[in-house]
């Protein structure tokens, strides 16, 4: 495709057609009502919620069956199905029914839409029916010509009605949902949507006023698809792929290309290895037979030369056998003397004996010695430690020790029970001065954390001194009882009965009644003290009280007063202060039993020191008496040892002298027998080498004279190294081998070669392994045999291969060639229709740029402009247009872009004039629909009036029409501009549905109203 893109889009089967009327069944909350549509305006849409706000009425649920109706690109439906729109039906949970209504959530509904032509509504109106399904297809859409609506009475019936009506259409106009929008709408879009619903992911759009989140990329997107012209990309995106799979094509063909030359390689490969094969076992051949000529002519002269050198060998052998015989008479008279060697080793252990006995004398002398420097350095460490000796013994000493520590433990422990008693004082003190001590303190604390305000009953109760007789015994088992007021009674018991099991509570009264006698108390207690007072009398001697119906006595007698505050805080001081003193005293005893263990320690010590004192004196006597007598025997046994030191060096002389001479006589004696039997091996050696040379054999495998060989040897260029039978023999065994290797015999274990190639190998490893000095013991045609065979039933078949393989060789080259022609004919297109399209969307870029700067300021701002750059796609990636809004803050400040920091209100204006002006650069908008959520909310009064007021205009002039909702912060003014109000009620939470929408509209177009107005007024109370 060369041409230029097409400004006049295929509109579908609706055309030019405008949507007039929407009707809904089970969807959301909304009623099967039918709503119209005055087209070409600004339509605000707002209502009544459940909290006397337009949150909740339903606005967005009749916003979201619009979108689906006229397919919105946002749903996907080419993608999902229309799985996400299930959504909208209705659902009791979703809809916040109250469960007494036992309603039910239902598995399909319907959204219709009656559509007409602007010029003439009756000429040739269409109907759409959606049906929205809970399980697959999830979205089906049909569509007839004329009217076809449910009218009944009731909402009830009109929901039964659609069933029959949707049966009613012609099954194959039927429509799943991804060809639902090409079909009815065409390739533009009918329908741009922003709605803030859960229903289907966000996507980044113009439509949201969420300017600042977007990329520039993605505001490029949004301005082509509000100006419908999103075809010009999917169209170059179409060819696109076309030119990719072209080329996809040549990749896989050229991919073929090489796979058969791989395979066809590898069979010329092989008719080529096998020629050089063929060519090398000739080559291995030739040189095969002149390693024969060259190893006989070798073999001769070296025959004659060993035989000169044995003659001389076996004259020399001769001489060195009469020396031999001379040197060994003279080794075995030396050998005849044996006694020196005797003497020299007795003479050698008996100094050696002894040297022993003299190390073994002074060891001991070290020793003895070192131990009694030891007894002396003990004896003056412990002096010091017997001056504070008493003369006691060590049992006495020890058991004052002991006795000591006992002490100290005692008065230790004494000590520690002192100091808890302190600590448990004080921790008392602190509960009596909180009024939380005992039982009842972990009571009043629980109920504390629960909100309840609990009292100590005997912390609360003070008594005169004449009633503690009587009263203190009645007041006794209630020591750990907590008061608490009269509504707080089953919380806090419901509390206390499983953390404090057995707490008594006592309830106050509910107002305040006199006490008994000698009684007082802030807390209304009349009463339980009544009560107690009643029950509790006292004995006959007046020392204990009595409760007859029980059968129980409470002893008297208490020392100190039972009940009141300040009396408890008195006893608690009291108390604290007695146990510090006894701590006090505890701590001076504990230092007392200190210091008398440090003493009995002391005095132990020293009696230890002089009883090891005098152990120490008898011991130092026997060491100094030992020491003594070793070192009179140490004097002794050395000068022994120098004498018999004396005697061995004498006899040691005289045998090393002997030995000296024997070794002499062994060596001349041995260097007669080596010569011997070098002349002896030199015969055997020459002997080997003449018969290893084989002058009689080669001349055999040879086959022909001596001067044959010579002649054959004769034409070689370099008769140093190239005439060597090793090198000429190494040419023929690489010749074979590679003739081998050229069929592809490589000596890899277990490759399937054949047996006669295995033995062919293996005859040619043998060739390759032998000495080239020795005789051959295979032929080299013996090797080549198995190879020559195989080649030989090649022949023909090689050919015939060679042959084919050019013939397709040149066919897949000519599909190659056109190939290639076809993927740069489509390359060439494509950039063609891209230049195109660039330079198209460029122009609307700059239309888009020029409306957004008029309406900037025809709303008083300072100017407004678009900075926009094609990013031309790589592969299959999209094509991006990067454009970037700027606009002016002040009448001479320069254009700053919509990422700097701005107000958020003049962000959505700007966002709002992108969309008017994307929307006024569409030739073709006649018939779309726009539809914009949370219209004109945080604008000023000014702005937001601006705002609407181009909505109005916009819609007017480009004959489309805009659905916009608004917060009542916006109603009033949206009201004064807009051609048409819908307003949704949902007034009681308690309501399953809304009430039937309000509408107020005004519509020129009277052939418009009359086409749908039976439709509308029918089940309304009004009409």
């Amino acid at each position: 495709m060369t041409t230029p893109p097409a400004s006049d889009l295929p509109r579908g089967l609706v055309g030019d057609r405008q949507l007039v009327a929407v009707q809904t069944f089970d969807i959301a909350r909304l009623t099967s009502h039918p709503v119209p549509i005055v087209p070409e305006t600004f339509i605000a849409v707002s209502g009544l919620g459940p909290k006397e706000d337009s949150n909740g009425s339903g606005k967005t649920s009749f916003l979201i069956a619009v979108s689906l109706l006229l397919a919105d690109p946002q749903w996907r439906l080419d993608t999902n199905g229309g799985r996400p729109a299930s959504g909208i039906l209705f659902h009791p949970d979703a809809a916040g029914v109250d469960q007494t209504h036992r309603a039910s959530p239902v598995d399909h509904g319907y959204i219709v839409g009656v559509f007409a032509h602007p010029a003439d509504p009756a000429a040739d109106p269409m109907t759409v029916w959606i049906r929205i399904a809970t399980t697959a297809p999830y979205l089906q859409a049909n569509w007839t010509e004329g009217l076809h609506l449910a009218d009944a009475a009731t909402d009830h019936e009109r929901s039964i009605q659609a069933d029959d009506l949707w049966r009613a259409l012609v099954t194959r106009q039927q429509l799943s949902a991804r060809a639902m929008a090409d079909t009815l709408y065409g390739t533009a879009p009918r329908c741009l949507t922003y709605l803030d619903t859960a229903l289907r992911p966000p996507a980044p759009s113009l439509l949201s006023q969420q300017l600042t989140e977007m990329e520039p990329k993605d505001i490029g997107r949004s301005l082509i698809a509000l100006s419908g012209m999103s075809h010009l990309l999917d169209e170059e995106y179409s060819l696109r792929g076309q030119a990719l799979e072209n080329l996809i094509n040549l990749e896989n063909a050229q991919a073929e290309h090489d796979k058969q030359r791989l395979i066809e390689e590898q069979v010329l490969g092989a008719v080529r290895a096998r020629q050089a094969s063929l060519d090398s076992l000739e080559a291995g051949r030739a040189a095969w037979q002149r390693y024969l000529a060259a190893s006989y002519r070798e073999a001769y002269a070296l025959d004659e030369s060993l035989a000169a050198d044995i003659r001389v060998a076996e004259e020399a052998s001769e001489t060195a056998a009469a020396a031999v015989q001379e040197a060994d008479d003279r080794v075995s008279t030396l050998r005849s003397a044996t006694d020196l060697a005797d003497k020299e080793r007795q003479a050698k252990q008996n100094w050696s004996n002894a040297q022993q006995l003299d190390s073994e004398l002074a060891q001991k002398l070290t020793e003895l010695k070192t131990r009694h420097a030891m007894l002396l350095e003990e004896r003056s460490t412990l002096l010091p430690q017997t001056h504070d000796w008493d003369g006691s013994d060590t049992t006495t000493t020890a058991d004052r020790f002991q006795l000591s520590q006992r002490d100290h433990i005692k008065a230790e422990q004494t000590h520690e029970a002192a100091e808890a008693a302190v600590t448990l004082a004080e921790t008392h003190l602190n509960d009596v001065e909180q009024g939380r001590s005992g039982t009842a303190g972990r009571a009043i604390d629980l109920l504390s954390d629960h909100g309840i305000l609990g009292h100590g009953l005997l912390d609360q109760i003070d008594l005169d001194e004449t009633a503690r007789p009587l009263w203190e015994p009645r007041l006794a088992p209630w020591n750990d009882a907590v008061v608490v007021q009269p509504h707080h009674e089953d919380r806090a018991r419901a509390h206390l009965h499983t953390a404090l099991p057995g707490t008594q509570i006592v309830i106050c009264d509910p107002k305040r009644e006199p006490l008994p006698e000698g009684i007082r108390s802030n807390l209304n207690l009349a009463r339980f003290l009544t009560a107690l007072q009643e029950r509790f009398a006292p004995t006959a001697d007046g020392a204990d009280v009595h409760d007859q119906a029980l059968a129980l006595t409470v002893t008297g007698g208490f020392t100190t007063p039972l009940a009141g505050r300040a009396t408890r805080l008195q006893q608690a001081h009291r108390q604290l202060a007695e146990a510090k003193t006894r701590v006090t005293e505890a701590a001076n005893a504990l230092k007392a039993a200190a210091a008398g263990v440090t003493l009995a320690q002391t005095q132990h010590t020293a009696a230890q020191a002089a009883e090891k004192l005098a152990q120490l004196k008898a011991e130092e006597k026997r060491l100094q008496a030992d020491i003594d007598k070793t070192n009179d025997r140490l004097v002794e046994a050395k000068r022994t040892e120098e004498e018999l030191q004396e005697v061995w060096q004498h006899a040691w002389g005289e045998q090393h002298g002997h030995e000296q001479r024997l070794t002499t006589a062994k060596l001349e004696l041995d260097a007669a027998k080596k010569e011997l039997r070098d002349r002896r091996a030199t015969i055997t050696a020459l002997e080997r080498q003449r018969a290893r040379a084989a002058a009689p054999q080669w001349q055999n495998l040879w086959g022909q004279t001596l001067d044959a060989a010579i002649r054959q040897l004769a034409g070689l260029p370099d008769q140093a190294q190239a005439a060597r039978p090793a090198a000429l023999r190494r040419q023929a065994e690489y010749a074979l081998r590679r003739a081998y290797e050229h069929y592809g015999v490589d000596g890899a274990p277990g490759a399937d070669v054949g047996e006669d190639l295995r033995e062919g190998e293996k005859a040619t490893r043998s060739l390759a392994e032998a000495d080239p000095g020795e005789l051959p013991l295979r032929s080299y045609t013996d090797a080549a045999y198995p190879l020559e065979n195989r080649l030989a039933g090649h022949r023909d078949q090689d050919e015939v291969a060679a042959a084919r393989i050019t013939r397709d060789r040149r066919t897949r080259g000519q599909a190659i060639d056109e190939l290639t022609e076809g993927v740069a004919t489509s390359k060439n297109t494509l950039e063609t229709l891209q230049d195109m399209i660039e330079n198209h969307l460029e122009g609307l870029f700059t239309q888009i740029g020029a409306a957004f700067n008029d309406l900037d300021l025809g709303s008083e701002g300072y100017g407004a402009r678009l900075e926009h750059h094609s990013v031309r796609p790589q592969g299959a990636g999209d094509w991006h247009w990067q454009v970037t809004p700027r606009w002016k803050r002040s009448r001479n400040g320069g254009y700053v872009s919509y990422r700097e920091n701005a107000n958020s209100a003049q962000v959505k204006v700007h966002a709002i004039q992108l969309v008017l002006a994307a929307l006024l650069a569409d030739n073709q908008s006649r018939g779309r629909v726009l539809i914009l959520d949370e219209l004109g909310n945080s604008l000023g009064e000014t702005n937001r009036k601006d705002v609407l007021a181009a909505l109005r205009d916009v819609a007017r002039d480009q004959h489309l029409t805009i659905l916009g909702t608004c917060q009542d912060s916006v109603l009033a003014d949206a009201a004064d501009v807009c051609g048409e109000l819908l307003w949704f009620t949902h007034a009681s939470a308690a309501d399953i549905t809304n009430q039937p929408t309000s509408v107020w509209a005004f519509d020129s177009n009277g052939e418009r109203t009359q086409l749908t107005e039976d439709w509308i007024t029918a089940g309304r109370a009004h009409a």
